[in-house]
């Protein structure tokens, strides 16, 4: 099965989360180092101030940071163990809901992708800090986040 086809499965896969349902993320674009979701705010996903809520910020945040830990790698799943060990936000700005949709975007650099591919081979474990930027739809910084993604050669 080539890249392209094992992203779609992973794709398809993350469609089903019910965390995903419920906050509505969207995939907007997919490829090696690079995850981009959206998420367009709903009623129940507003604070007191109209705000989105932080928590779903943060989800949106490491939703994009996982998915970019991964997107170079998808071919080598069945090798290993991925989870996040951590992950830190800074609020910018008010991710006011009628601002929305708010995107983010969380991108490694190739010689970091081809880093987590050679560990992998040599069943390295890892740990990735992978940074994640949010925006509203006028472009401007909402948030700023990081997470480590910590990938584990699967036992066998």
């Amino acid at each position: 099965m080539d890249s392209a086809t094992m992203g779609d499965l992973v794709m398809e896969g993350f469609k089903k989360l019910g965390f995903i349902q419920f906050t509505g993320i969207e995939a907007v674009e997919y490829a090696s180092g690079r995850n981009v979701v959206s998420m367009a705010p709903r009623p129940e996903h507003l604070n007191h101030n109209g705000d989105v809520h932080a928590a779903l910020l943060f989800g949106l945040a490491e939703t994009a940071a996982m998915g970019a830990s991964i997107s170079g790698i998808v071919d080598l799943m069945g090798q290993t163990f991925i989870v996040a060990r951590d992950g830190r936000i800074t609020y910018l700005a008010r991710a006011k809901g009628e601002a929305g949709p708010f995107l983010a975007t969380s991108e490694l650099t190739a010689d970091t992708i081809a880093q987590t591919r050679a560990d992998i081979e040599a069943r390295v474990e890892i740990e990735l800090e992978v940074p994640v930027t949010i925006t509203d739809a006028t472009g401007k910084a909402v948030a700023s986040a990081a997470f480590t993604a910590v990938i584990r050669p699967r036992r066998q």
